[in-house]
């Protein structure tokens, strides 16, 4: 299928964005903001975004900006590409953009049943039926939106953790231990419960560590920040500064989960005068100051954690050590048998081709579901014997393709799990 872009609109792009508004309205009625209004505020460079494939618009969104609220107007899909995700793509654009720009309030006043109310809804907009004002509050102030986009943070989607699939168990031990104490912390305080602050995802490449750290963000609601440490100097000097530099920046945001990947490469065993040691010194330091802060959360992941400094996984400074393994036969069950379903095949016994795909990650397995498809498709444009996915289709893609993680990386995550694990 061809891919839609997002990209901000350009005085240029205005009369390919009326072709898509004119199918916005719903029942004959205009849209409360009238294309005037849009197209004044556009030229006038207040922001607006367009989704468009091979040159060509087809969907849009645009803001009429007030102070520290942006009123949001004319999410606007061509008929073709409604429910395919091109309207919560556009108001994350947009969103990220004005809270750049220091907008801390989001609202749209909408016609019920207008083009673009569902994916309102899906970001965390509320209204009531009818005429519909959605609203919505930033989780941050605006002093702070420029701190944020000056690290790179951005707003995650709130459904990005229930699009989450392979790894249920690991999910809810996530949310158990992490989402839902920092989602209540008046009564975690009660129950005398410390509210975590960091915690390490570890496990082999490929499983989902990164995902599961964006996706607590956004069902947190708080600004996902991530920290590339290998790009906050050349030396080990100047990263143990631009380290310290960024937690030092991040003291004045309330609320944010901050990322690091592959922590193993700047926090591993400290040697006699080796060159990370400076590195690994100085986010001994800055985690306990971090965890001691309230509404923050410091996930790092790593696919060897035995690499890790034994002071960097020392009780007290991350709460949990949390295995983050491939999905489970049942996962790939079900994740094989959602894929059947939205490719034309023939019945397949799809416990079996579970049970063959055993060390296979969830991106393994899009890998060969799209591979199946590839060669049904290129049967079908050749002529030769057309028709639907077989299952020969798929033990042919198995035969071609392996699995991620090996027997040896599964033996090594399981003593891993035996030693550093902390549930």
């Amino acid at each position: 299928m061809v891919k839609w872009t997002v990209r901000e609109m350009v005085n240029a792009d205005l009369d390919g964005a009326l072709r898509v508004w004119s199918e916005s309205g719903v029942n004959q009625l205009e849209p409360v903001f009238t294309v005037a209004d849009v197209a004044h505020a556009v030229s006038h460079g207040d922001p607006a975004y367009i989704a468009e494939v091979s040159g060509e618009i087809v969907g849009t969104v645009c803001s009429v900006l007030d102070e520290h609220r942006a009123w949001i107007c004319r999410l606007a899909i061509a008929t073709q590409w409604r429910g395919q995700g091109i309207g919560s793509a556009l108001l994350m654009a947009i969103e990220q953009r004005l809270t750049a720009a220091g907008v801390t309030r989001f609202t749209a006043l909408l016609h019920d049943n207008e083009v673009g109310d569902v994916a309102f809804a899906n970001q965390h907009y509320i209204g009531p039926s009818t005429l519909r004002l959605f609203d919505r509050q930033q989780s941050y102030e605006a002093n702070v939106a420029q701190t944020l986009h000056d690290l790179g943070g951005r707003v995650i989607a709130p459904n990005a953790w229930t699009r989450l699939s392979g790894g249920e168990v690991t999910k809810s031990l996530i949310e158990r231990v992490l989402v839902l104490p920092l989602s209540n912390p008046r009564l975690a305080e009660q129950h005398g419960l410390r509210l975590p602050g960091a915690a390490i995802l570890f496990g082999p490449p490929g499983t989902g560590k990164t995902s599961l750290a964006r996706a607590v963000a956004g069902r947190l609601g708080w600004p996902f920040v991530e920290v590339f440490p290998a790009q906050l100097g050349v030396t080990a000097s100047e990263i143990a500064t631009g380290i310290r530099d960024t937690f030092n920046a991040l003291r004045s945001v309330d609320h944010a989960v901050v990322f690091i990947d592959e922590v193993d490469e700047v926090a591993s065993h400290r040697r006699e005068a080796s060159a990370g040691q400076a590195i690994t010194n100085e986010l001994l330091k800055i985690i306990p100051e971090f965890v001691n802060s309230s509404g923050r959360l410091l996930i790092c992941a790593t696919n060897n954690v035995s690499r890790l400094d034994a002071a960097f996984l020392r009780t007290g400074r991350f709460d949990y050590i949390i295995p983050v393994g491939p999905p489970d036969l049942e996962a790939r069950v079900e994740a094989l048998s959602a894929a059947v379903e939205r490719i034309f095949c023939d019945p397949l016994d799809v416990d079996e081709l579970a049970r063959m795909t055993e060390g296979y990650t969830m991106a393994d397995i899009d890998h060969l579901v799209r591979t199946v498809s590839q060669a049904a498709f290129e049967r079908d444009l050749r002529g030769e014997l057309p028709g639907a996915v077989t299952e020969k289709d798929f033990h042919d893609a198995l035969a071609n393709t392996r699995a991620s993680v090996s027997t040896e990386d599964t033996a090594a995550f399981e003593h891993d799990i035996k030693s550093y694990a902390r549930i």
